[in-house]
């Protein structure tokens, strides 16, 4: 009877360690905003437009070049740094918007990064990040180590983190919406403004690692 009663006590101290781990699990779950703990990090990079699709163009520079020639400098870049990468295309190719985001959902990337380029009819300049309207704390943080890396080399004026979509902070980037990890949209400066795209060329190595030391190092915090 004493034997049965022992063992009835190691069954209830392995059941209150079990439900002890649990509880430090979702306490990490919920302050890391959704990105599951402890996962080795898979960043998925999207280059936006592409193929039919040029985006924005100016004085016959299109867009979806730009994005694609900065996202795999990106890419290379987190590679030679241990950090796996997906792409959404990694040629001038058309992709659907919601092929994007559900490509890295398949595939269980732990973050998605969409890189464009801006445009307006006006002469404006500038970086901004663009998160959903609904996003947690981790997603604005993460967006801001990318604006701020970006910031430190320059490049017009400073634009920040923005929430939602251009013009409307309650609609959302679809690749942000549908996504289900961490995700922002990276407006890369005004291609309809020449300065910018002086900045752009002249910088270009400069500002792949600064996006790239954005992302490594909002991974890095998320350990934290």
């Amino acid at each position: 009877m004493k034997k049965k009663n022992n063992n009835s006590k190691k069954k209830l101290i392995i059941f209150a360690i079990c439900v002890a781990v649990l509880a430090v699990v979702a306490v990490a779950f919920s302050q890391t905003g959704g990105m599951k703990p402890f996962i080795k990090p898979k960043v998925c990079l999207d280059a936006g437009h592409g193929g039919s699709d040029v985006g924005a163009k100016y004085d016959g520079r299109y867009e979806k070049d730009d994005n694609l020639r900065l996202t795999l400098a990106v890419g290379k870049i987190l590679e030679e740094n241990g950090i796996t990468v997906i792409y959404t295309r990694q040629e001038d190719v058309f992709v659907e918007l919601e092929d994007r985001a559900n490509f890295a959902n398949r595939n269980h990337a732990t973050h998605f990064i969409s890189i464009h380029r801006n445009s307006a009819e006006s002469k404006v300049s500038g970086v901004e990040i663009w998160v959903e309207s609904m996003a947690p704390e981790y997603d604005k943080n993460f967006a801001k180590y990318i604006a701020d890396s970006i910031d430190e080399v320059g490049y017009g004026d400073k634009r920040g983190v923005k929430q939602g979509y251009q013009g409307n902070p309650l609609a959302n980037y679809l690749v942000n919406s549908v996504t289900e990890m961490p995700s922002c949209l990276i407006e890369m400066g005004f291609i309809t403004t020449p300065e910018d795209n002086e900045l752009f060329d002249k910088n270009f190595d400069a500002y792949a690692k600064a996006i790239a030391d954005g992302i490594i190092e909002g991974i890095k915090k998320a350990k934290d």
